[in-house]
């Protein structure tokens, strides 16, 4: 019992020792179960994803090793929105002017030597310019000055009063006949007003000065009448194929274009004042400046130390201009001269014509061009070119002149061409050695006793040997009395014909010097100057000299000498012309410039555009429009741009 009661003394003391020990490792015993549940998961979610991993690498290479692979998709790209776009504000750029290309000049020849000969091939139209980037600017400016033929009731506000300087040129003229249209162009579906003053029986339709019917100021000696329509003067479009129609009143021009042209003619605006379009541009010189149009002050206008529009045009152009057509918006003569067309001079560069020199810069040198007889010695002294020759200071060699058309129509635009190339000699004779001149009345334009034929004055008609202008030669044709010309039958026999429109027309020796036409082509024709002619068997009239019959013949009898004219005699004595002709020297870069006092309206740009289309395109003759067109008058051998394309 003893030895059992020890045993278990022992086993609880041991029980009590190990207990601790007994219980740390069940716990440590669970821990362990514990954390190998948690590997285990580990590795489960762990293979999973390699699984996962795997089966995605497999698909890829399925998909690339597929025969028939499907495509890729690309996502569409995340849109960006364009932002607003806000414009700059319009910007008129000077427009590059395209000039023809510089010749090189040929060496001058001595009068011995005779240039190669060289044919003359049909010229090709060449414009002024080819712009892409044009800027129609200009559209927005334009007015509507007058109302419509069915809005008219002489209260509308369209009606135009006239400004003061208007109602003074009026009422300081109220003693003389004088009309005006305000506006003075309209489509043919707009009106007009018409204002005149002294003493006219003759009306088109009644006036008013009593202050009603559009008449601005009652009993001031002014009659007006507004809201006039073209059916009222019983007017038809018949001119430039249809389109317009001109009407003249008591010195008043109105020009009516057909309505369908309303906002057709593209303009282009090469400045603050200047504007283009294809065939004419526009000029708007302010009030203060017109007033130099209405006053007839052309050397103020035409002069180009003092010629705003010529300022205005070469600025933009540059040195690409061989002449300026200037035209009044209203038409107006020199109040100096009475002349409504004439040629200033700017530059005569051009060697081989009689005529050399700077006019402005060198007036000396350019007058006694040709006395000394040797033309290469007058051609090496030459100078050209001053400070003060142009308003803004540059120079402009290629212009060779300003031409001023003032006339209602286009009467003498193309003999101020032909006074461009002289008509010299300024000094000695031409022949040389002949004793006389075929310029020798005013040495400018031909004498009437020659046989070559030109646009008037620089030819016209003969005049009477004895008592000379204004008293014309006429002969008798068809029961009718006409001016005449001197014609070659051959044999040093002559004949007196009709002036005819072909007389109009440049002759080629002419056209040579103007370089029309090669040399080649003009030394062939011989033209007769009859020196000291007399007309004695013919009848003097009171103010023709009249010859009928065999009055008409003139024979050897009848003259001292016929001194033939040709081509060569100006080679001899004044070397080729230089630069030689070529097919760039038959084209002439000439902007008809209209000159108003504001900005034109839509009418008188459609009415510009189309005459000045007419003159510089079409082959006709115009006894109203002032004789040939430019390709009618040159025979066809001159090309001209008047605009800006």
């Amino acid at each position: 019992m003893k030895i059992n009661l020890l045993i278990m003394i022992a086993l609880t003391v041991l029980l009590v020792l190990l207990a601790p020990l007994l219980v740390m490792g069940i716990i440590n015993l669970g821990n362990n179960i514990k954390s190998g549940g948690a590997d285990d998961a580990k590795e489960q979610v762990s293979g999973k994803a390699n699984a996962e991993s795997d089966l995605s690498s497999m698909g890829t290479t399925l998909i690339l090793s597929y025969p028939s692979p499907i495509p890729t998709y690309t996502p569409l790209p995340t849109y960006t929105p364009v932002p607003t776009y806000t414009p700059l504000s319009t910007y008129t750029p000077v427009p590059t002017y395209t000039p023809y290309p510089t010749l090189t000049p040929t060496a001058t020849l001595t009068p011995t030597q005779t240039p190669t000969p060289t044919k003359t091939p049909e010229p090709t139209s060449t414009p002024i310019n080819v712009q892409t980037n044009q800027t129609p600017t200009f559209e927005s400016e334009r007015q509507a000055f007058t109302p419509l033929i069915a809005y008219c009731d002489f209260s509308s506000s369209l009606i135009p009063n006239l400004s003061d300087e208007e109602l003074n040129f009026f009422t300081t003229n109220k003693l003389s006949t004088n009309a005006r249209f305000f506006p003075s162009k309209i489509f043919d579906d707009e009106t007009t007003k018409i204002v005149a003053t002294g003493d006219i029986a003759d009306t088109p339709i009644d006036l008013y000065d009593d202050g009603t019917h559009g008449d601005d100021v009652p009993n001031d000696g002014v009659f007006s009448r507004a809201c006039v329509s073209k059916d009222d003067l019983n007017l038809a479009l018949s001119d430039f194929n249809g389109n317009a129609v001109s009407y003249e009143f008591a010195g008043g021009y109105l020009r009516v274009v057909d309505s369908d042209l309303r906002n057709t003619v593209s303009i282009t605006k090469l400045s603050d004042s200047l504007a283009s379009t294809r065939h004419a541009m526009f000029m708007t010189l302010g009030t203060e400046s017109y007033k130099n149009v209405r006053e007839g002050k052309v050397e103020n206008l035409q002069n180009p130390e003092t010629c705003e529009a010529c300022k205005e045009v070469l600025g933009v152009l540059g040195d690409s201009v061989d002449h300026l057509i200037l035209v009044p918006d209203e038409p107006v003569a020199n109040t100096l001269t009475g002349e409504y067309s004439n040629y200033y001079r700017t530059s005569d560069n051009i060697k081989g014509i009689m005529t050399y020199g700077d006019p402005i810069c060198d007036p000396v040198g350019w007058k006694n061009h040709g006395k000394s007889g040797n033309a290469n010695e007058d051609y090496q002294k030459a100078t050209f070119g001053c400070p003060s020759k142009y308003l803004d200071g540059r120079d402009y060699p290629r212009l060779k002149g300003i031409i001023w058309a003032g006339s209602p129509f286009l009467n003498g635009l193309n003999a101020e061409f032909g006074h461009w190339i002289g008509i010299g000699p300024r000094n000695g004779d031409f022949p040389a050695g002949s004793g006389t001149s075929w310029n020798s009345l005013d040495r400018k334009n031909l004498n009437g006793n020659t046989t070559i034929k030109g646009p008037y004055p620089i030819t016209g008609s003969l005049w009477d040997p004895e008592r000379g202008d204004p008293y014309s030669v006429q002969v008798l044709s068809n029961n009718k009395w006409h001016d005449a010309r001197i014609k070659s039958e051959g044999e040093n026999t002559f004949k007196l014909v009709p002036l005819n429109t072909d007389h109009y027309q440049f002759d080629n020796i002419l056209l040579y010097m103007m370089g029309f036409i090669s040399y080649e082509d003009a030394k062939t024709d011989t033209y007769y100057y009859l020196e000291e002619l007399t007309l004695s068997e013919c009848t003097t009239g009171e103010q023709h000299l009249l010859c009928s019959g065999q009055d008409t013949l003139i024979d050897s009898g009848n003259y001292k000498k016929a001194i033939e004219i040709t081509a060569e005699d100006i080679l001899t004595n004044y070397g080729v012309r230089d630069p030689v002709y070529a097919p760039s020297t038959t084209h002439l870069n000439a902007p008809s410039v209209i000159l108003t006092e504001k900005a034109p309206s839509d009418a008188t740009i459609a009415w510009y555009d189309l005459m000045f289309e007419w003159w510089s395109t079409e082959t006709q003759y115009s006894e109203k429009y002032g004789g040939h067109t430019w390709p009618s008058v040159t025979q066809g051998k001159s090309t001209i741009a008047t605009g800006y394309r």
